[in-house]
This record gives structure tokens, C-alpha cells and sequence, in this order.
């Protein structure tokens, strides 16, 4: 990763972690992950242990967001937890809170969740992709202790999405992503009913439309004003305003708040400009509630002959396929991890992401807006469909990820399901999406263009999204040439691995033969690769781990990864694959491939070059140093490897330093075997021990310390476990000098 996009990851992470208790007006938030506790047990209809008298002395002390799948994946043992599990919360809140409302809100829960407060039950959630949210106002006590109780479970079920069996990647169970309390006057927005457009869009003058729901819980009629601030940076753009009268128990949608906008500054992935549009509430003349987002004016289309098109040009889509889990940490992934994914992309050049095959978490999606990366979002699926519970829960979800995410600029497709195919449930999601956001087109992945064609399911969304099958596309345009196509999954990969050379440069090779193809057809709007990072998996073929990825599961950067670097970037970019360390080899010929986006490559073994033009060189086996230098327009980039000597010590390569002492936020480090001199020794096999000291966790893959080297690299996540002071990691390995790394904590 480059300095720029380190500086802007920080930038993002610093505006993106919640604040505990930010007040918005008289609308209030508070961080509410502390102070849970947790039983995980297979307690089949159960349901005692949401009342005050049951005994939880004994459970374990947790914070959410929380994954009880977090130790067993990832890991060589087969299967992983799928059952139930139990959360339970004493909370107290202030008197000055009586008379307001009062909401819990979580950011997901995995799969299925039941909520009690103080004893009383307030439903059921099947959707465990989306947030749940509960309105506790009448159960509150104001006196004593209240209790939330949570009931969780990731079962196998047909009729609940994703519903198969053995899925390509986990199910993961628990409250993991993160929950607040949120308290409101009686007369608020409805945060899930603002809905921001811009139906006319362009550098000169532009439109943004709002509609605001605003839900009046007083006695009778109350009128209200919305006001509507427009802003870039510090400075106002526009202003406008609606009054509007609120019956008693009901939301209103105030949609006839717009503006005209001159001298836009248009959102692109190149310049993704964003804006702040601050929609309050004003009762009597005063301000009592208030919401902000990011806009973006852009005008995104798709067209059956040129593909995508972004604010009137064409626009190659180049995107990865992105799942959200990690080792050590299951799928409760803190926000500088979600950012950092969101980042690493960039770096490699992509203008394009598909979240597959679920809906993500919004600091994703944030990290989207602001970095300029276009996102395809989708309701949890994969290859089943069952009955109509299961089309409704669809149906649900679809409605719930469009209502939370459709304010988001870099958000472009919608998708209705990923491999599979029913023409009743996607009329479903088409009307639903439709209604809820009229402005962005749906599509589905389909894996069978023959059976697609025969059921006519390929016909119904407005963009046809296909999964491999590169082979057929042509004869698709030309049999039916008023589909907008775009490839939603291509290459897949799925022996590459760290520390094996040739399995990375044939995964790199398959992406650069699919990536020709699909690049080069002007009608095809993009390309997705199956995927960005290795994930967790117990789908047989590939378990534990699905290596696809052109990262690994602690994001680091394979040969696909370096490839992509130089093809996708218009900076001078230049990197020898592999290394230049081999042991009973010399006298033989190595091909060494150099990734490189130059006007002219020059390659130099201990300071003789070497014939040939690249990108691929037959080099003489020789100890020493091996130099790339490339040349673009004006500028000049080399890359250099050297033989490295027998391994000595070991040394961290990580960067970051510091960390939330929040007891949630985690980074991956990665210790690297170096000779005497300092160079990396890529050696696999060597067992590295970690351990660590102060308000820390190694949270490695089965709860293990002790991790084998590839490439001569060993990687483990540290995680905050709350509290001030430094934390000190320390590497070991038989023979070698160990060493220590130091990270902060800070508020």
C-alpha cells in the first residue's frame, strides 16, 4: 500500500470511528457494546433465560460487536458452530430520558435473533445481513436495572436466507456489528425514510431532490419544518425548506424539498467530491432533531452497446468480489479493517466492488463514497431458493439494505441474488426495489446463461449480471443485443497461496487471459474477479480456506495483486514477481516475470543486463542482486531483489502503531525471517511463537500463538481489550533474534 493511501486511510478511519454519546440535536446516540455477557448453548426452545430471574454468574463477560464463530474457522478442525447462543445486558438510563423515545439498534445480527427487554418480547429477525431495531420506550424502567436479553442462532434453515447447505463461505453467528441506543423526541426523522436524489446532473447545474419522513408520536397534530442545508465543506451551497403538518402516529414524507446547484463538482472514481446535506427538524422555531449524509452528484447508466457510462463517458468497470471476514475475528470486523479493504482496492487500481453476496457494513460503504469506488450491493444469497418464507425474507431484506444504503453515491446496482433464479421472487424484489429506489437498476448473477434464456430470468433485471462462462458472451450480445450486460464473478483461482510461486503466477495468469477478454468487448460494462481476499470456507472442494483471493485473509498482496497494480494504474508501477532466493539451483534458468506498466523495462542481474524485452525474462540462477528499471514518459521507477543469506532474526514489516483502546479495534501484523543484512528470507515452514504484553489479544486462527512461516512470513491480529497504555508484541523462532513491536492505545 502506498503512503498516499495510508494518509488517506488514516484520514477516513479518524472521521469514520463512533463517538459514545454523540448528540445530534436533541437526537442522541450511545455506544452501547459494553458490559455483555455471553452462553453459547444448544438450548432448543428455551426461552427462560430473558428473564431476570436466570442465573448468568458464570457466562462470559463480552462486547459486542462479537462473533462465537470467531475461533472455529479458518481452521483445519471441519465444521464450525452452528447453533445457538445467548446475550444478556444490565442497562440504566437517565430520567432526563423519560418522555422521549427510546430505540436499540443493531447493526446485524447472524442469522436469526429474538429480543427480549425486561422480560417482554419484542420480536423476531430473520435478516442477518441488515440492521434490527427495537423500540424499548415502553418497557424501559427508570428505578432499577433493565435487562436485554438477545437470542441468537446460525442454524441451517431452507426458508432463511442464504438457506443451503454447504455454502462457499461461513454463516457466521453472533451480535457483530455494532449496537447503540438511541433516544428522540416524540417528533422525529425517520432516519431510514430520508432519501437524497440527483435527477439532474451536471458540472454547470444540477438538481438534488429530498423526501423526509418525519413520524409524529405526540398526542394530536403537530406542524414542523424541515430545513435542508446543503454544504461543501464549511461553506452553504443551498437551502430550502418545507412546513408540514404531522398527524398523531403517523409518518409523513415531505418530498417537495429541492434545489438547484450551479458549479457542481461532479463524483467520479477519479474525483469522488462529496457533499453534506444536513436535513433538521424545527418545532416553534427551534431545532429538535437533525440528520446529516454524504451526496454525490453523479449520473450512472448502463447501455447494451457501451457498457457503463459515468456522468456522459464511458467508464470500464474494474472490480473485485469482497466478503467481510477475518481471521481471529469471524465476521465482527472493526472499522479500520472495513476501511482498510475499501483502501487496499484502490490501491490496486479498482474503480468497482460487488459485496458478495450480502449486504456490508456502512463504514465500508462510507470508505466507498470517499475514496471513489463503485459498488454493486446484494440481498444474502447463494445458489438456493426455497418457498415463499424464504421470498419474503428476501423480499425483506432487499427493502431493508435499499432503505439503509440508497443515499450512498458509489452504490449503483442493486442485486436480487447471486447464482440462482426465480422469476416470481424477482418481480418481488423488482417492485420493492422500485418503489424504494426508483433511480438505480437491479440484476441478479446468473452462473447458467442457458437456463436464464429458458426461464426468461435473464430478461427481468435491468442489468444482466453473469458468473463465468466467458466463452458465451458473444453469442449472447449477438442472440440478444438490447441486454446490458456486466460480468459479475470471472477467474475464481482457488489454489493460490502464499509461499507457493507458481500457484500465484497461474492465478495472476488466468485473471490476465479473463480480464483481456472481458476488457476488450466495448458493450460488456466491466469485470468483477472472484475475489479480493481468501475467506473462510467449509464448502468441500476448498476448506477452511478459499484461496481465490489476490490478497490473502490478512490482506497481503499476492502476484494477482501486483499484476492488477500495474495494469489498472496510470502511475509508474514496476515489481519483480517472487524472489530472487533459491538454494541448489544455480547454473539452471529461472523465468522472472516483472509487473509493470512502463514504456520500456530493463532488467539487470548483478549489473549486467540481461536480453529481452519482458514482460517475462530467462535469467541464469546467480546469487546477487537482480534490478528492474522502467521508464514512463518522463519518469523513472526500478525494483530490486537480492539473494538473502541464511535467516538470523526476525522483523516486522507492519505499519500501523496505533490502536482504539476500546477494546474492539484490531490490526493484522506480519513478522518477516531476515538474514544479517536485513533482507527478507523467504523461507516457509518455520514455526514463529507471538505472545503479548499489555491491554491487548493475538487473536490467532483456532486461538493458536504459533503460526508456520510462508514466504517467510508469519501474520497474527492484535486486538484492543480496552484499557490505556502501550501493548508489546513479541516474535520467537528457534535459533533466530527475536524482536518486539510496540503499539499505542489511544481514546
Amino acid at each position: 500500500m502506498n503512503i498516499k493511501f495510508s494518509i488517506l486511510l488514516f484520514l477516513i478511519l479518524a472521521s469514520a470511528l463512533p463517538n459514545i454519546s454523540m448528540a445530534q440535536s436533541n437526537r442522541k446516540i450511545t455506544d452501547f457494546n459494553q458490559n455483555w455477557l455471553f452462553e453459547q448453548d444448544d438450548w432448543i426452545g428455551l426461552t427462560t433465560a430473558s428473564q431476570f430471574s436466570w442465573k448468568d454468574s458464570a457466562w462470559i463477560p463480552v462486547q459486542t460487536p462479537h462473533c462465537f464463530n470467531a475461533k472455529d474457522t479458518f481452521d483445519e478442525t471441519p465444521g464450525y458452530y452452528r447453533g445457538y447462543a445467548w446475550y444478556r445486558k444490565y442497562f440504566r438510563l437517565a430520567e432526563s430520558e423519560k418522555g422521549r423515545i427510546i430505540k436499540i439498534h443493531f447493526g446485524a445480527i447472524g442469522n436469526v435473533s429474538e429480543i427480549w427487554v425486561n422480560e417482554k418480547y419484542c420480536g423476531k429477525s430473520y435478516l442477518g445481513f441488515v440492521p434490527v431495531e427495537i423500540d424499548i420506550t415502553d418497557k424501559i424502567n427508570f428505578d432499577t436495572d433493565n435487562l436485554i436479553a438477545v437470542r441468537v442462532q446460525n442454524l441451517h434453515d431452507e426458508e432463511v436466507p442464504p438457506g443451503r447447505w454447504r455454502m462457499d463461505y461461513n454463516v457466521f453467528g453472533g451480535i457483530y456489528r455494532e449496537v447503540t441506543i438511541i433516544t428522540l423526541p416524540k417528533t422525529h426523522l425517520v432516519k431510514e425514510e430520508l432519501m437524497v436524489t440527483t435527477p439532474e446532473v451536471s458540472s454547470g447545474e444540477s438538481v438534488i431532490k429530498v423526501s423526509a419522513g418525519v413520524l409524529n408520536e405526540n398526542a394530536g397534530t403537530v406542524p414542523v419544518e424541515i430545513r435542508c442545508t446543503l454544504k461543501d465543506g464549511a461553506k452553504t451551497v443551498a437551502s430550502f425548506s418545507q412546513q408540514a403538518n404531522i398527524p398523531e402516529n403517523l409518518t409523513i414524507h415531505c418530498n417537495q424539498l429541492s434545489a438547484k446547484i450551479k458549479d457542481v463538482k461532479l463524483w467520479s472514481p477519479d474525483e469522488p467530491n462529496l457533499y453534506t446535506l444536513e436535513t433538521a427538524l424545527f418545532q416553534d422555531g427551534k431545532q429538535t432533531d437533525q440528520l446529516a449524509v454524504k451526496v454525490g452528484f453523479r449520473k450512472a447508466e448502463f447501455d447494451a452497446e457501451k457498457g457503463f457510462i459515468l456522468n456522459g463517458k464511458p467508464l470500464k468497470l474494474r472490480g473485485l468480489n469482497r466478503h467481510q471476514d477475518y481471521p481471529g475475528l469471524g465476521s465482527a470486523v472493526p472499522v479500520r479493517l472495513q476501511i482498510q479493504d475499501a483502501v487496499i482496492m484502490k490501491d490496486l487500481g479498482a474503480n468497482f466492488v460487488r459485496c458478495s453476496h450480502y449486504p456490508q457494513h456502512e463504514s465500508f460503504l462510507d470508505a466507498c463514497d470517499s475514496l471513489g469506488l463503485l459498488v454493486y450491493e446484494e440481498a444474502v444469497s447463494w445458489q438456493h431458493i426455497g418457498g415463499d418464507e424464504f421470498m419474503n425474507h428476501m423480499n425483506d431484506m432487499m427493502a431493508a439494505m435499499i432503505r439503509r444504503d440508497r443515499n450512498h453515491p458509489s452504490i449503483i446496482l442493486w442485486g436480487m441474488m447471486n447464482e440462482g433464479r426465480s422469476a416470481k421472487m424477482f418481480e418481488m424484489e423488482g417492485k420493492t426495489a422500485q418503489l424504494l429506489d426508483p433511480t438505480r437498476p437491479v440484476s441478479y448473477a446468473e452462473n447458467h446463461i442457458d437456463v436464464g434464456i429458458k426461464e426468461g430470468t435473464i430478461f427481468m433485471p435491468g442489468v444482466s449480471g453473469l458468473n463465468y462462462m466467458l466463452e458465451e458472451y458473444d453469442q449472447l450480445h449477438k442472440d440478444f443485443p438490447q441486454l446490458k450486460l456486466l460480468n459479475t464473478e470471472c477467474t475464481n483461482g482457488d489454489k493460490s497461496l502464499i509461499g507457493d510461486l507458481p500457484s500465484q503466477m497461474k492465478a495472476a495468469a488466468m485473471i490476465k487471459s479473463d480480464l483481456d477478454f472481458l476488457e476488450s468487448r466495448e458493450w460488456m460494462a466491466g469485470s468483477c474477479i472472484w475475489c479480493f481476499h481468501d475467506y473462510a470456507s467449509e464448502y468441500k472442494p476448498v476448506r477452511p480456506i478459499q484461496t481465490s483471493g489476490v490478497v490473502d485473509i490478512y490482506r497481503r498482496y499476492k502476484e494477482a495483486a501486483w499484476m492488477l497494480k500495474a495494469r489498472w494504474n496510470s502511475e509508474p508501477f514496476i515489481r519483480i514477481a517472487g524472489n530472487w532466493y533459491f538454494t541448489g539451483e544455480e547454473g539452471s534458468t529461472r523465468e522472472v516475470t516483472v509487473w509493470n506498466n512502463c514504456d520500456e523495462v530493463h532488467l539487470y542481474l548483478n549489473g549486467k543486463e540481461i536480453n529481452g524485452t519482458g514482460p517475462v525474462w530467462k535469467v541464469a540462477c546467480q546469487p546477487g542482486e537482480l534490478k528492474a528499471v522502467g521508464r514512463k514518459g518522463n519518469e523513472a521507477v526500478e525494483y530490486v531483489l537480492r539473494t538473502p543469506g541464511k535467516a538470523t532474526g526476525l522483523q516486522f514489516v507492519s505499519k500501523e502503531k496505533n490502536l482504539k483502546n476500546d477494546g474492539f479495534d484490531a490490526i493484522p501484523l506480519v513478522v518477516q525471517l531476515v538474514d544479517s543484512k536485513g533482507n527478507a528470507v523467504p523461507q516457509n515452514g518455520k514455526q514463529v511463537t507471538f505472545s503479548i504484553d499489555g491491554p491487548g489479544r493475538l487473536a490467532g486462527i483456532g486461538g493458536q500463538t504459533v503460526v508456520k512461516t510462508a514466504d517467510g512470513q508469519a501474520a497474527m491480529v492484535v486486538q484492543s481489550t480496552g484499557g490505556s497504555g502501550k501493548i508489546t508484541v513479541t516474535a520467537k523462532c528457534e535459533g533466530l533474534k527475536e524482536t518486539n513491536y510496540i503499539i499505542n492505545t489511544e481514546n
